[in-house]
């Protein structure tokens, strides 16, 4: 009986969760089926208004006036100390290579190198690198003022202050030109300018200065292309030819015109002017070893080792040595001649030589224009008439 008990007891606790569950069950599907008819109310609607956007955006009629789209989505940038790490080390990896990859050509090598390298070489051997190919030539004249300057400080300075550059006409001015005018008068006419030199062409005072320093400057530098021109025949013992006085053959005139010609060049290149002073080195260079093979010559003469010769430069000339202002008036000299050095002088006590100031055309000019202002203008004409006093001016 206890048992029966418990089990009916048990069995009348469970009955009314049965029936709730019934219930529940039993309005469930109500407000299912009301959530379903909204659901349903709902996506009718939504049909509708879709069916009718799709009609407004398809339409044939207004197709042709729509604009294609145009893509504008654009990258976004990232900006993290990750990805700047990483980009770092992509830059400095990229670099190393292109540091280990050896250069094409000398265009390819920095530039201050590139520079050094041309400031050792001859003016001569600049003229042949000239001719590799356009890209260096280009280079070469668009730095020949600053090249040739270097290697001209290194190879030549003492020829350089012994044979410079006569200044234009054109870069003188009105009261330049009226002074050398005023002082030299008709010696500017082309028959009387430097007329006694055969080995020489006289200058043309439309091209430079007339002034006396230029003057000298110009015969300076045309003795050094003529004297070069005839260095084998003297090493070979060739006598020159001789010009008789008061003649002037053909082959003279157009030899000493094609001399004046690189002298022209000189003048508007700086690169042709280090080649005139690299010529009358190797002249200079020639002359003490063929005077110095002569055992009749017992000459004094700069002392002269191979190794200067080798070294291409004129520094064995600063020693002390014999007068070096022998001009050569003709041909004739050019056996003789040695070390030819106008425009210095050696100084005993100083031990060292003295060369003829830069601005020598300048204080000329300034000279002549001194005297110009200072000359007193032309006497009046005086009467002769009885009793009259005469000027002592005139008179002596």
């Amino acid at each position: 009986m206890p048992l029966c008990t418990a089990t009916s007891r048990a069995l009348q606790l469970k009955m009314p969760t049965t029936s709730s569950t019934s219930r529940s069950s039993r309005t469930a599907p109500s407000s299912f089926s009301d959530a379903g008819s909204v659901n349903a109310d709902a996506g009718s609607t939504t049909n509708t208004k879709t069916k009718v956007k799709a009609t407004v955006l398809y339409d044939d009629a207004d197709a042709d006036e729509l604009e294609p789209l145009v893509d504008l989505t654009q990258t976004i940038p990232l900006h993290s100390k990750k990805t700047d790490r990483k980009q770092k080390r992509r830059e400095k990896k990229e670099a190393k290579r292109a540091s280990t990859v050896p250069p094409r050509g000398m265009l390819d090598l920095p530039y201050e190198l590139l520079y050094d390298i041309i400031t050792l070489l001859e003016p001569r051997e600049l003229f042949v690198l000239c001719r590799v190919n356009k890209s260096l030539r280009n280079f070469i004249l668009s730095q020949e003022h600053l090249i040739t300057r270097d290697i001209i400080a290194w190879r030549y300075p003492s020829l350089s202050k012994c044979f410079r550059l006569p200044v234009l006409a054109t870069d003188l001015d009105e009261n330049a030109h009226r002074a050398l005018n005023e002082a030299y008068g008709d010696a500017l006419s082309p028959r009387r300018v430097n007329a006694n030199y055969k080995h020489v062409q006289s200058p043309d005072p439309s091209l430079v200065c007339f002034c006396y320093t230029c003057r000298l400057r110009w015969i300076f530098l045309c003795i050094i292309v003529d004297f070069a021109h005839w260095q084998d025949d003297l090493d070979n013992g060739v006598q020159i030819p001789m010009i008789p006085r008061g003649a002037d053959p053909d082959w003279n005139k157009k030899l000493v015109a094609e001399h004046a010609q690189v002298v022209v060049k000189a003048l508007h290149s700086q690169l042709w002017y280090g080649r005139l002073l690299q010529a009358h080195l190797t002249s200079i260079t020639r002359s003490i070893r063929r005077n110095t093979a002569n055992q009749g010559n017992r000459r004094s003469r700069f002392r002269m080792t191979p190794s200067d010769v080798a070294s291409g430069t004129d520094a064995f000339l600063d020693r002390s040595g014999p007068p070096t202002v022998d001009f050569p008036y003709n041909r004739d000299n050019y056996d003789m001649l040695e070390a030819f050095m106008p425009s210095r002088s050696w100084i005993k006590d100083d031990q060292k030589w003295v060369y003829v100031p830069a601005d020598q055309h300048e204080r000329e000019l300034r000279l002549l224009e001194r005297q110009r202002q200072e000359a007193p203008p032309p006497t009046a004409a005086v009467s002769q008439t009885p009793g009259a006093s005469v000027p002592r001016s005139m008179i002596f």
